[in-house]
């Protein structure tokens, strides 16, 4: 077994046969040389099999985040647990689901703010004058209600832009090999190699938009030499795109009909602009004033909210009080987790690896035709 500690990379024993396992695509092809790569040294371009440790230690996938903190990041052949997994049929279970929700994480603000309510009400009993009309909580309560749902909708518009984006990238990559593999009259090596930079692009979009730099499943399709070059790379979505380019040129020399090779750079372009556009929805937060107005609104409301209750509601005052919290802290927990669909350690962040491995079954599935 070979240990690579740099990325944390555990390659097992190579399989027997000329057949390549692409991970977690589940489709096998027949394998060829690929020119000018040692094949006794990455044996694992014909007959290998990679897996991810279940606890790869990776960068964090926060762009804007200077210091780069160690995650633990899961095994991309199982669905995260924080992946967004269908709803369930049943009501009672989806209203009872732990796993995937908020409620972990906006429980001990809950608590914290019960506990204050459980100040208020004692307070009270020593100050029994100690209290605040109702009212303007029935009016501002509506206000904060009506911001709340506006940071979620803003959080949901990326979201669902991002998976707009990233079903073009599926039919673009389709697309795109598609032309390389069926107007080449020649299925030879050059043919070959493009394929498996096609299948290996997307695999290079999700490192790129998470800041990681494993490239486990790149280093499979076109070997550790070309995996390090990316890594070491300024873009490597410009890398890739290169090196397409640069295949795609060739065949041209080699007699690529006109047509053929401008529908060809029409999809790597729009892949192109596909990763931009992702790039500008991780990058672009949301504006910082509505976060900050939000939230100190909130806090305001649930400083306040004790003070109003606790002549009418007694010692029922906590309880009220943290029922009253949960909702608006897990509706600006998921406006927060929905700004960065890319990252693996938001909730319901986009089902990326699961997509990507798609698109490199389906690309490699064409030298089985």
């Amino acid at each position: 077994m070979h240990q690579d500690t740099r990325y944390n990379r555990v390659q097992l024993t190579p399989v027997k046969g000329n057949e390549i396992i692409i991970p977690g695509s589940g489709s096998e092809i027949g394998g060829k040389n690929l020119p000018g790569r040692d094949l006794n040294r990455r044996s694992h371009l014909r007959s290998g099999l990679y897996k991810r440790p279940a606890a790869a230690t990776v960068p964090t996938d926060d762009a804007l985040t200077s210091s780069q903190v160690g995650v633990s990041r899961q095994d991309p052949f199982q669905e995260s647990a924080l992946a967004n997994s269908p709803e369930s049929k049943s009501f009672i279970a989806t209203a009872l689901t732990w796993q995937g929700s908020v409620t972990p994480r906006v429980l001990p603000r809950v608590a914290v703010v019960a506990a204050y309510a459980t100040v208020v009400y004692i307070a009270s009993r020593f100050a029994p004058a100690f209290s605040i009309p109702v009212t303007p909580f029935e009016y501002s309560g509506a206000v904060l209600t009506l911001i709340l749902v506006l940071r979620v909708n803003a959080g949901h518009d990326r979201w669902w832009e991002a998976r707009k984006i990233w079903g073009s990238i599926v039919n673009q990559s389709r697309n795109l090999a598609m032309v390389v593999y069926s107007y080449n009259e020649k299925k030879d090596e050059l043919v070959e190699s493009t394929l498996r930079w096609i299948a290996a692009w997307p695999h290079v979009m999700r490192e790129s938009l998470r800041n990681e730099k494993s490239l486990v499943e790149v280093a499979a399709l076109v070997g550790d030499e070309e995996a390090e070059k990316l890594r070491n790379a300024q873009n490597m979505s410009m890398y890739t795109s290169y090196q397409i380019a640069g295949s795609l040129l060739t065949m041209r020399k080699q007699g690529l009909d006109s047509f053929a090779f401008l529908r060809a750079e029409t999809e790597r372009s729009q892949l192109i602009d596909a990763i931009g556009a992702c790039e500008r929805i991780r990058n672009t937060r949301m504006p910082l004033v509505l976060a900050i107005k939000t939230r100190r609104f909130i806090m305001l409301f649930l400083l306040l909210l004790p003070l109003a209750l606790v002549d009418r509601a007694g010692w029922l005052t906590p309880v009220i009080v943290a029922l009253a919290s949960y909702p608006l802290f897990s509706l600006d927990e998921i406006g927060a987790e929905l700004q960065n669909p890319f990252s693996s350690r938001n909730l319901s962040h986009l089902p990326l690896d699961g997509i990507c491995r798609n698109i490199a079954g389906n690309v490699l599935g064409l030298l089985r035709m």
